[in-house]
């Protein structure tokens, strides 16, 4: 179902599968977080071109709905320790391109050290066995794929083909699979039976994590010896802003997501035109001041404050989870563009993702390729709290179109007074590239106003395009009642305990 409601919890997530697996957990009597975990790892089985072990993800947890407690889980890939800029940039010069394919755009894998972080802190001793079963019989016994898998590969054939284990892996004998069509992944199978047995540290200092080394580093070294051992998960506080009489927490930089949605908001007009250059000027204003905060010096200050004068004129999944005590998670995962780098870790069927691609092509900007970065990123998992409770939990894939789907759809409910159905199905519009996107929900007279009086192009989309993104979202309403609803773009379902 696209809506669902509940006294008992919520699980609303990008694949009908993969909500299954969390609702299982739940009538179990798993936790939320633990439920999660359970879905990650079905999305990474039944979405293997959006996310993965071979990618990263940022879980949000409100533990019992506390906004004191609120947390976030930062598992973005990060760079190689070999990353140097006097390697990537000789004598300085801007590259023709960033690597979007290969071997050199694989940065070191973040999303099962989140995973197992996750367990250590939230976990209620649920074994690793049970939460990764269903995602193991869905590898090794297939499951058939539907339009979205089929959208995505259609997109990016080209590097599926450009590497015989991803072809092998993720075609049918040499063509694309058709929709109903079953795609079984038996090695990916074992490597999930591995880390149930073994846990997620196998990815990192054991044999998994030996055979993402061995793929990285297939044609001489991109990953440093000892990179995947080191990498660390960042604990964040979230970004916070006051809108509209709630206390909106999200993701803080290297996102530059949750600023977009928090500046967006503050500056929210429900007249789309106005609102299109208002998401031109955020994405502009941003694009200088985020970076990676361990290395980049970022003012949550400034990204926090109302504007001072009048605005100027890929492959992710997200899902969300809420169980019988009020636990929030809101989590999205990512490896890139969709397939990611192409590279499979040969007999372990893992794709390492492409995150280097998000890089600065010049050196010099808080965005650029340097040692043990993490690249800025477009997910923002958010949690919007009213009275101190959660009143809603969103998040949805789009690369650069994430922070204005997000935006209106909060907006929708916070300004306009929408229930979440209406919110996520309302029509959307978008600016990138210098070219604003208007949904073909959009009336025809606002779609016609919009190429009269904006300064730049404006395209128009066909109604509830997948280009606009798949949100995923709960709103928890004052009588308990949890309203999970999953967005008509995508293949998403909300389902209940």
């Amino acid at each position: 179902m696209k809506v669902a409601r509940s006294q008992k919890g919520m699980v609303v997530a990008a694949h009908p599968l993969a909500a299954e697996a969390g609702r299982e957990i739940l009538a179990e009597g798993g936790n939320a977080v633990e439920a999660a975990v359970a879905v990650s790892l079905c999305l990474g089985v039944v979405e293997p071109f959006a996310s993965g072990l071979g990618g990263g993800g940022h879980m949000m947890v409100s533990p019992s709905g506390a906004l004191g407690k609120t947390e976030i889980l930062d598992g973005r890939a990060k760079l190689s320790s070999l990353m140097t800029p006097e390697y990537i940039y000789p004598k300085g010069v801007m590259l023709p391109w960033v690597a979007k394919i290969g071997p050199m755009s694989a940065a070191v894998p973040g999303l099962g050290r989140l995973l197992g972080l996750a367990l250590q802190k939230w976990g209620r001793k649920v074994p690793l066995q049970k939460l990764a079963r269903r995602a193991i019989t869905l590898a090794s016994d297939g499951f058939d794929v539907g339009e979205v898998f089929v959208y995505c590969s259609s997109l990016f054939e080209s590097t599926v083909r450009s590497f015989p284990e991803c072809a092998k892996t993720f075609f049918n004998n040499g063509v694309r699979f058709k929709p109903g069509e079953r795609l079984v992944q038996r090695d990916l199978a074992r490597t999930l039976r591995i880390v149930s047995d073994r846990g997620f540290e196998s990815c990192y200092t054991g044999e998994v994590g030996l055979a993402l080394m061995r793929a990285a580093n297939q044609t001489g070294p991109v990953w440093g010896r000892d990179d995947l051992a080191k990498y660390e998960v960042r604990v964040r506080p979230p970004l916070f802003a006051d809108v509209a009489g709630h206390r909106v927490a999200t993701h803080p930089p290297p996102s530059r997501g949750g600023a977009g949605i928090i500046q967006t908001l503050l500056r929210y007009d429900a007249d789309p035109v106005k609102l299109a250059r208002t998401i031109r000027s955020v994405f502009r204003e941003l694009d200088p001041v985020i970076g990676d905060p361990d290395v980049f010096p970022v003012d949550l200050s400034k990204l926090v404050e109302g504007p001072q004068g009048p605005p100027a004129g890929g492959g992710t999944t997200h899902f969300v989870v809420v169980d019988s005590e009020g636990t929030v998670v809101t989590m999205s995962q990512t490896i890139g563009h969709f397939f990611g780098s192409g590279v499979v870790a040969q007999g372990y069927g893992i794709i390492l993702n492409d995150d280097i691609s998000d890089m600065e092509r010049k050196p010099g900007h808080p965005n650029s390729i340097g040692p043990n970065k993490r690249s800025v990123f477009n997910m923002a998992p958010t949690i919007v709290f009213r009275g101190g409770k959660p009143r809603l939990a969103l998040g949805t894939p789009g690369s650069v179109r994430i922070f204005p789907a997000m935006a209106q759809v909060i907006g929708n409910v916070l300004h306009q007074g929408m229930d979440l159905e209406r919110a996520v199905a309302a029509g959307r519009i978008h600016w990138e590239e210098n070219r604003f996107f208007f949904e073909g929900d959009l009336s025809p007279e606002v779609r016609a106003r919009a190429k009269l009086e904006l300064d730049q192009p404006v395209d128009e989309r066909r109604a509830q395009d997948l280009f606009f993104g798949g949100v995923h979202a709960v709103e928890i309403l004052e009588d308990g009642t949890v309203v999970g609803v999953a967005d008509p773009r995508r293949e998403g379902v909300a389902v209940a305990p």
